[in-house]
């Protein structure tokens, strides 16, 4: 056999040898990405070959151990056959156009280039068209992934008993936690699927919300005291219809002597019911009113949402240390903390935040911080003690409460407030300038 056909058959045996560590690193990829459920479900569809699938990768490790054992056979006996047979071949080479090449120059040229193939033709390239299809591909080579399981067992159990001998020596335990996605890794995902497109941005943020809600205490979201909708218990039903009716609730609280003492809800129905019966002239509403539900105004989302289920409560009525009235969250409330804002027919639209133009807005000064940052993508600080509203905040870098509207501008980083409202000791509207972080 001549030079030429020796050195053909090496490259063949090369190439043979490449596809191989491109068909198990594909593998590798193909099995790893498919989810136990996804798998069930083939098996529970009776896909053919699905059941070896989920025989395989019932332990990971022992399937990896065994890919990886067959991918470091077929690059090391590539690198082998290149070093020992190729690298004689490129002295002869470079010595015909003049250039000394000394062996181990030669073996070194040889071992970068074949390593460049390796790594596109049996890393890269495989383990995309394996993703591309990830459970076809799967299906595709178990067969020969079993296989060489059975084969290797003897040196893949070698490998497992040496290992936990040199971790014992090392004193590193061998069985180590399970690792947990955290939260940050799942926000990180769902940030990048909108990138990705595999969701819109309502639904992204509609999954960030959900995580949100049990961090957020219910004082975040209520609506306060002095903007709650109450009836006089000492006063005539008659005498406050007309609120009740332009009010347009289905449940209202019930106070008596002052707002600080809530001592029940009416709920429209039970009234209707009643006028029906008797009429509203002498309507005695006290003895309709139902169990006000209480509930610590530091109360995270997530517990209230879960209790007012269970209470079949409708309303809440948050107080603070010392049994103070503060304000209400109701169930829709809640709901609209993860799906945004709901309206009915008697809800006029949202005008908390009205656009100017491209970096003006009007926005109310009641406003929760956390709420003006997500609608607004700004980092105001939603942390403090202090406050809670973009009110509170202005108060708190001023120094004083405004009577009035005052020139003076709050400056926060790139972001410019200036008061154009103020009614009752209470900020109500607010001028806010986004700047371009390059004016800055």
């Amino acid at each position: 056999m001549g030079d030429i056909e020796q050195t053909w058959i090496i490259f063949l045996i090369i190439f043979i040898l490449i596809l191989v560590n491109g068909f198990f690193a594909a593998a590798e990829m193909a099995l790893v990405s498919l989810r136990k459920k996804d798998i069930q479900k083939m098996v529970d569809q009776k896909v053919k070959k699905a059941g070896l699938l989920k025989k395989v990768t019932a332990d990971s490790t022992v399937y990896l151990s065994t890919i990886q054992v067959a991918i470091t056979l077929a690059g090391f006996l590539s690198s082998a056959f290149a070093g020992a047979k190729l690298a004689s071949g490129v002295v002869a080479f470079f010595s015909g156009l003049g250039v000394e090449l000394g062996q181990s120059l030669a073996v070194i040229l040889v071992t970068i280039i074949l390593s460049y193939i390796t790594l596109v033709l049996g890393e890269l390239v495989p383990k995309r068209i394996a993703l591309q299809n990830a459970k076809k591909f799967a299906l595709f080579c178990v067969p020969v992934v079993y296989f060489v399981m059975i084969v290797t067992k003897p040196f893949v159990k070698l490998l497992s008993l040496s290992t936990n001998l040199v971790l014992k020596v090392l004193r590193v335990p061998e069985k180590t936690s399970k690792e947990r996605i955290t939260e940050e890794e799942i926000k990180e995902m769902i940030v990048s699927g909108h990138f990705e497109g595999l969701y819109k941005k309502e639904e992204r943020d509609m999954l960030e919300s959900i995580f949100r809600f049990d961090d957020l205490p219910a004082e975040m979201i209520m609506t306060p005291r002095v903007e709650v909708f109450l009836l006089n218990i000492d006063e005539p039903f008659v005498d406050q219809l007309d609120q009740v009716i332009h009010s347009g609730f289905s449940r209202i609280p019930v106070y008596k002597t002052n707002k600080d003492k809530i001592v029940g809800v009416l709920l429209i129905k039970d009234i209707l019911k009643e006028i029906k019966d008797q009429g509203y002239e002498d309507l005695d509403f006290t003895r309709l009113l139902r169990e006000p539900y209480f509930v610590p105004e530091h109360v995270k989302l997530n517990t209230l949402f879960s209790n007012m289920k269970k209470q079949k409560e409708h309303i809440s009525f948050l107080v603070d240390e010392y049994g103070g009235f503060q304000g209400i969250v109701t169930m829709e409330d809640l709901i609209e903390e993860i799906v945004g804002n709901i309206y009915d027919e008697h809800d006029e639209l949202d005008q908390s935040i009205v656009r100017q133009n491209k970096h003006s807005y009007l926005v109310d000064g009641t406003i929760q911080l956390q709420e003006l940052n997500r609608r607004l993508q700004l980092h105001l600080p939603e942390d403090a003690s202090e406050y809670d509203t973009l009110g509170g905040l202005i108060i708190n870098r001023l120094g004083y409460i405004p009577r009035e509207v005052i020139e003076e501008e709050i400056v926060f980083e790139h972001l410019v407030f200036k008061i154009v409202e103020v009614e009752d000791n209470r900020i109500e509207k607010v001028q806010l300038l986004i700047k371009p972080k390059k004016d800055i």
